[in-house]
């Protein structure tokens, strides 16, 4: 857990009157980076509504999908949320607050207005938005290993695998049933 970010009740935020800012600097559980967690979050309770914004920046080591070599990626989240605080909003609410429905910035969360801003989540959320879906290690990737080829042999010999006989043997029985459906 990162110092300092732990859990805020929402009515703490609210009695603020104010933004609440955090400095984050620090490791956090559930992502281990090579470099702590660093940058700047704040949150303000606006009514019906929580302003969270901040930026926060790290480096993690992940395994290319193609090569399986490891590489190091920088992870840099800037982002502002608006957060619902009660029940899901109807349309009607939205407007009231001034929000667009429709807009694809709008509400994305809603949290019980009795329940807590956890800071924490919050960067490891975004932090976890900004990590590709396929890792590759780049342009220089050297694709996938190869089995070394044994130079004395001059005909290709390849042994099936044996698990793919079970495949085999029903793929020639329904061919001889007749039952062929490629």
């Amino acid at each position: 857990m990162i110092p300092g970010l732990e859990p805020v009740p929402l009515r703490e935020l609210q009695a603020l009157g104010t933004s609440r800012v955090w400095s984050v600097d620090g490791q956090l559980d559930e992502m281990p980076s090579l470099t702590p967690v660093r940058g700047t979050l704040r949150a303000e309770h606006l009514g019906n509504l929580l302003e969270v914004e901040g930026s926060v920046q790290t480096i993690v080591c992940l395994r290319c999908d193609r090569c399986l070599g490891h590489f190091n990626q920088q992870l840099i989240a800037v982002s502002k949320e608006l957060i619902w605080l009660g029940q899901e909003p109807s349309d009607d609410h939205l407007a009231e607050a001034g929000l667009d429905p429709t807009s694809p910035d709008g509400l994305m969360e809603c949290l019980n207005p009795r329940a807590d801003f956890e800071p924490e989540r919050w960067v490891f959320e975004q932090l976890s938005l900004q990590m590709s879906v396929v890792n590759r290690c780049g342009e220089h990737c050297p694709g996938m290993p190869q089995t070394s080829s044994d130079s004395s042999s001059t005909s290709k010999e390849t042994t099936p695998d044996p698990r793919w006989q079970a495949l085999k043997y029903l793929q020639s029985s329904m061919q001889h049933n007749g039952t062929n459906h490629d």
